[in-house]
């Protein structure tokens, strides 16, 4: 009890000078490299673990040298200067006092209940006041000394270097750091199980929306077999599934929610969590629940649709090829996190070629008998946590446990209909245009070549080998919200996004979505402050579908009366408390100053 918060506590220190790097000179030096603090220069603590992050340049070999330097002092022997500690206990509560936003008040009122009975509801990383600012330097020292140990640590390099030469500095600057005579065992910290559904309802005068859940926790589960990789592949796909009903759902006028999101995921280390959530307007936290297990409910009792997991697997079986594709393009950050999570939470990193592998084998075999055998164990009543986060203010109605309750045991047996799953037949793009012609061509340096087409559309092409298969477009003049007058500005601020929802063509939003299954083309209008145009992206073999795309998003775009009022109920719910939180109606006051 009185090291809560020290593990966060070394992690600041360790920025506060080594034995090498005495006060601010390890800041110092990683800013002489041309990194910056934050984007380059990072560390933190979570529940189970601390990372340290640093980002060099690879073309010197001294900057590579003294960065493991660092690293070295950080992971042995450590420096705590008393006066630097009590310097620093400041700082941590002045971050924790800033942290105590609405987001953070609501989670802290959340996370005792859904952790409740395990070690982790009174152990979040920041500590306590208390005890930061009373603990003992000896209690300090001791943290750093019983965990900071060889056999706890790795040490993770990716990059553009020889490998033989990382390792052997690796070895040479961790591998004489002396293991632990007495080591304390690591321990893991179960969330124990607890029959029925525990609620939380927390408000806050400075939230900004109404947010209902409903998080279920299980035990964490061994990842480390192909049968296991497979499983997770159909909750995946159960996933996917379930939200694109709801997001078709919310599509809709008088819709119970604004957004929605469900999945499967670890929580702590040693609990996973299935969770479905939704955004709802003001008042609407039990109509939204409700809808959440109606549907919840309508999978369980029917099942999904055969169309409706063709389309999915032909989406998804195609993302990872892709992935497969690009298998040199991956960042070294994301390598990094990867590798982290291997070492943390053993995540198998068989790499994306063998996963892609293993996606094309189960995906044709996976039935929907695989996939609908999970609706009854998504929304289990057991170790289940409903919560309910919203403003508090006048005129808001917020349930309290009873009505959540009776919510809950309401949705369930009451009389449903199977799910339809309409697909149009219409082609995208029912005539076809009649084309232009390049009325003149022109090269430029660095490979890029310029067109005029005869309507008097300026085209640049620039090819590249960044990523494989992959071809984005950006379309764009100079105009923009700054030329309309003031009593038109809500409309062509919102033009954009009602473009985008209201469909093409005959097709509408959801009818579009399903005839582009399997396809990856994406245009999307946009307006700003000075420019309107159009962005996207496509692969290669779906380039005719992007431009059929193009060409529909400036010629028919759809008007359709429910998508308005949806995107109107939307906006309108997410302005209501929009000026509740202080440092929005700062920027406003700031902003109109300016």
């Amino acid at each position: 009890d009185d090291q809560r918060g020290l593990a966060h506590f070394v992690e600041h220190m360790c920025f506060n000078g080594t034995r090498r790097f005495p006060k601010q000179e390890v800041v110092a030096f990683l800013q002489s490299t041309g990194m910056r603090f934050g984007a380059h220069i990072n560390a933190n603590t979570s529940f189970d673990q601390t990372v340290f992050q640093l980002q060099i340049p690879t073309d010197d070999a001294s900057v590579i040298d003294r960065s493991f330097q660092i690293l070295e002092d950080w992971a042995h022997p450590g420096s705590f200067d008393n006066d630097e500690v009590d310097k620093e206990r400041g700082v941590i509560l002045e971050e924790w006092r800033t942290g105590l936003g609405p987001g953070a008040r609501m989670l802290d009122a959340q996370l005792p209940v859904l952790l409740k009975d395990s070690r982790y509801a009174n152990r979040l990383p920041i500590g306590t006041p208390e005890v930061i600012r009373s603990f003992t330097y000896d209690r300090l020292k001791k943290f750093y000394t019983d965990w900071y140990r060889p056999d706890l640590m790795a040490v993770i390099a990716v990059g553009d270097f020889e490998p033989a030469k990382i390792e052997a500095l690796i070895r040479s600057r961790f591998g004489s750091i002396p293991a632990a005579v007495s080591p304390r065992p690591r321990p893991n910290f179960d969330v124990p199980d607890h029959p029925g559904t525990r609620y939380v309802v927390a408000t806050d005068p400075e939230a900004t929306n109404t947010v209902v859940s409903v998080t279920s926790l299980m035990g964490a589960r061994d990842q480390t077999t192909v049968a296991a990789y497979r499983q997770m592949t159909i909750e995946r796909v159960f996933a996917g599934l379930l939200g694109a009903r709801l997001d078709e759902m919310a599509q809709k006028p008088e819709a119970p929610f604004l957004d929605s999101n469900t999945g499967r995921g670890l929580f702590v280390k040693t609990a996973e969590a299935t969770s479905l959530s939704a955004l709802v307007a003001d008042g609407g936290a039990e109509k939204g629940l409700a809808a959440l297990f109606t549907e919840a409910d309508r999978v369980a009792r029917f099942g999904f649709t055969q169309t409706e997991l063709d389309r999915y697997r032909l989406g998804y079986t195609q993302s990872f090829a892709q992935l497969a594709a690009s298998n040199d393009e991956h960042t070294s950050v994301s390598l990094a996190d990867e590798y982290i999570r291997n070492f943390m939470q053993q995540e198998p990193i068989p790499g994306i070629a063998y996963e892609n592998g293993l996606v094309q084998r189960f995906m044709p075999e996976i039935t929907l008998a695989d996939i609908n055998a999970l609706a009854r164990e998504w929304v289990p009543d057991r170790n289940r946590v409903v919560a309910v986060t919203a403003p508090k203010k006048p005129g808001v109605a917020v349930p309290d446990v009873a009505k959540l309750a009776a919510v809950i045991k309401g949705s369930g047996g009451g009389p449903l209909t199977a799910y339809v799953d309409t697909v149009s037949n219409k082609p995208l793009l029912e005539a076809m245009p009649k084309p232009g012609a390049i009325a003149r061509t022109a090269t430029k340096p660095a490979g890029i070549t310029e067109w005029t087409l005869s309507n008097g559309v300026r085209v640049v092409l620039d090819p590249t080998t960044f990523k494989q298969d992959e071809v984005l477009f950006r379309v764009f003049s100079p105009g923009g919200t700054s030329l309309r007058p003031a009593p038109d500005f809500g409309a062509t601020e919102t033009a954009d996004r009602v473009v985008a929802e209201g469909g093409l063509g005959s097709l509408s939003a959801i009818d579009l979505s399903k005839k582009l299954g399997g396809k990856v083309a994406y245009v999307r209008p946009d307006i700003d402050e000075m420019f309107e145009g159009l962005s996207g992206r496509a692969l290669r073999r779906d380039l005719e579908t992007m431009f059929q795309l193009i060409y529909l998003t400036f010629t028919q775009p759809r008007a359709d009366a429910d998508s308005f009022r949806a995107i109107t109920g939307q906006l309108t719910a997410s302005l209501a408390n929009r000026q509740a939180l202080p440092v929005t109606a700062f920027n406003d006051a700031l902003n109109a100053a300016v």
